[in-house]
């Protein structure tokens, strides 16, 4: 398997407009296990004020709020419905296939949203959009004869507009005194958000250690449409998160929303695929069924990671109840470990007090 699976910074720039924010992602030429999995990831910087245009893209991902708040507007080609909805740090909201969505920062402080999913047939391993307003609105593309029939315009209102979308970038700033959606409310909002901080309990809590948050089908019903689920990790300084791997045939997209750490990834028989410094602002790719494990510097990491199923299923070869290494009979580790009966004892019974996050060690 040729797979260049290194940690990446976002490399290309979409859009950036000053004072009002930017769209960039990782290409397939500086990332190219992106194109070769047919995956995508792109990060939106807005300023206070600042706003996405309405799009849609062909394919399924989820958005999670690294930082600040915003409101986001929703419109499902299926009932042609738009849903506003406030988001804030340590949201995730799925954006199904072809769904119409706009952003906005009304808050006060900068906001950045991560987008983690899966490519269309277009350009492998980026997310291609179809914006419906601005300069590279789809307004533009269509005849001028055209345009005044399907709105029902008169020529003289089809040019105006027209004329309107080619001075307007894909990101803008709002007037003050624009009046915005109202969000919906709260028993609204969770049919489509997870929060990582108030949704669920985490799967995993240790003391000094870290926390693991995961969402799902399970608790997100909408993640069963799009094929996708999502996790989030923090760990504490020195603590460990795995080793695992995901035990079907998804693989996972993570990126680094705070602090760094080390990542290592083993592959086919053994042999080491990756081992290296991750930082904030990287993303890095686990193929299937690879064994990870991540160690957070001194001063602590926080990952978050999107899984090409829509369930989260990972076999664990790290201490806990659900170690692979607990579950197996005492007379098979003897056999494959090469141990005693007591070694085996002892190696068991320090499996089960731990879990697949570990604290700073002792020793």
């Amino acid at each position: 398997m040729d797979l260049i699976l290194a940690s990446k910074k976002a490399d290309k720039t979409i859009v950036e407009v000053e004072g009002v924010g930017g769209y960039y992602t990782w290409s397939s030429t500086h990332f190219p296990v992106l194109s070769q999995k047919k995956l995508a990831a792109g990060l939106l910087v807005l300023q206070p004020r600042g706003f996405a245009q309405p799009h849609y893209a062909d394919s399924s991902k989820i958005a999670y709020v690294c930082e600040g708040e915003c409101i986001a507007g929703l419109i499902s080609p299926e009932d042609s419905k738009e849903v506003v909805i406030k988001i804030q740090k340590g949201d995730a909201l799925p954006v199904p296939l072809g769904a119409v969505s706009w952003w906005f920062n009304g808050g006060d402080s900068k906001l950045s949203i991560i987008y983690l999913g899966e490519s269309g047939e277009y350009t492998p391993g980026e997310f291609c959009y179809f914006f419906l307003t601005g300069a590279a609105g789809i307004l533009n593309g269509f005849s001028s004869e055209l345009i005044p029939k399907s709105f029902h315009l008169t020529k003289t209102e089809s040019e105006k507009l027209i004329k309107d979308q080619s001075s307007c970038n894909l990101l803008i700033k709002i007037n003050d005194g624009t009046k915005m959606p109202h969000p919906c409310s709260s028993l609204d909002k969770h049919k489509f958000v997870f929060n990582f901080d108030h949704s669920a309990k985490p799967c995993v809590e240790v003391k000094n250690g870290g926390v693991l948050t995961s969402v799902s089908c399970k608790n997100l019903p909408l993640l069963g449409d799009i094929g996708l689920s999502a996790h989030r990790v923090i760990l504490e300084g020195g603590a460990l998160f795995g080793p695992a791997f995901t035990a079907d045939t998804s693989v996972q997209l993570t990126y680094v929303t705070k602090g760094s750490g080390r990542v290592e990834i083993v592959g086919l028989f053994g042999k080491v695929v990756l081992d290296g410094k991750v930082e904030e602002g990287e993303l890095f790719f686990v193929p299937e069924f690879f064994p990870f494990v991540v160690e957070a510097d001194e001063g602590g990491m926080e990952l978050f990671s999107v899984k090409t199923s829509s369930k989260q299923v990972y076999g664990e070869l790290s201490s806990g109840k659900k170690s692979i290494w607990e579950a197996a009979s005492p007379s098979i580790l003897e056999a494959s470990l090469n141990m005693t009966p007591d070694a085996v004892k002892s190696f068991k019974s320090k499996i089960a007090k731990g879990a697949v996050i570990a604290p700073p060690s002792t020793i």
